[in-house]
């Protein structure tokens, strides 16, 4: 964490607190969901400190600790600052006919489409757009993100507390990587998760972890909140 003090930005490490403690059910199988609230955690804090000092004193070897992918992305500096992506034209253009859902502005942001449209390809995403636009008044909904990708689907970031970022999603090798050092590294299983309102996947898991669709499942009802909840991780145990 970052403590801003009168000398300045200060690294220390301090322990997670247990937020809730639940039973969960999926199919025969129970499972203790424990969701651990975490200091404010920001760029340059280290995600396997992090992650240890938050679970350590708690976590078992048969547990399987699941990580928040946007805390993964923004600790292991894969975030994009938005001032160095410059909207064109089309991404403009684009990104005024995307419809907000909720409190997520998703792709109505031009910086995001720009990013889209640079990593996917334009044509790509200029014939989702068009079959969006063809289907729409059929009442069919979700056209744009199944023909523009997982990227277009997943890319998070530039709302509150992260105005000026952008957050894309882990490549699923990356993130498997990345949970099997943090399993070595605490002693746990380890998945990262990206869970919204809508639903949402399990990007990554360690080799012994839980099935991911159990994980999944566990997971529907976005236990993780919001950012302002600070509860980017917790546990699951089976019972």
């Amino acid at each position: 964490m970052t403590v801003l003090s009168g000398g300045g930005p200060t690294r220390v490490s301090l322990p997670g607190e247990i937020q809730g403690h639940e039973i969960v059910t999926i199919g025969p199988a129970r499972y203790e969901r424990i969701l651990v609230r975490t200091p404010w955690l920001l760029p340059g804090d280290d995600l396997g400190e992090a992650v240890r000092a938050a679970v350590g004193d708690i976590c078992r070897a048969t547990d399987t600790v699941f990580v928040a992918e946007k805390l993964a992305v923004l600790l292991t500096g894969r975030g994009v600052p938005a001032s160095s992506i410059r909207p064109g034209l089309l991404a403009r253009i684009l990104a005024a006919n995307v419809r907000p859902y909720g409190d997520s502005m998703g792709l109505s942001i031009p910086a995001k489409m720009q990013y889209v449209l640079e990593h996917t390809g334009r044509g790509r995403v200029v014939v989702a757009a068009a079959a969006a636009a063809a289907t729409r008044p059929l009442g069919i909904g979700g056209t744009f993100y199944r023909l523009a990708g997982s990227l277009a689907r997943d890319i998070d970031g530039m709302r509150p507390p992260y105005e000026g970022t952008v957050l894309p999603p882990l490549p699923a090798a990356v993130a498997v990587q990345l949970c099997e050092r943090l399993a070595s590294r605490i002693g746990a299983e380890v998945a990262i998760v990206d869970i919204n309102d809508r639903g949402g996947s399990v990007r990554g898991r360690s080799l012994d972890a839980l099935p991911a669709a159990d994980i999944q499942a566990a997971l529907r009802d976005n236990p993780l909140g919001h950012c302002e909840q600070a509860t980017p991780l917790g546990l699951l145990r089976p019972s």
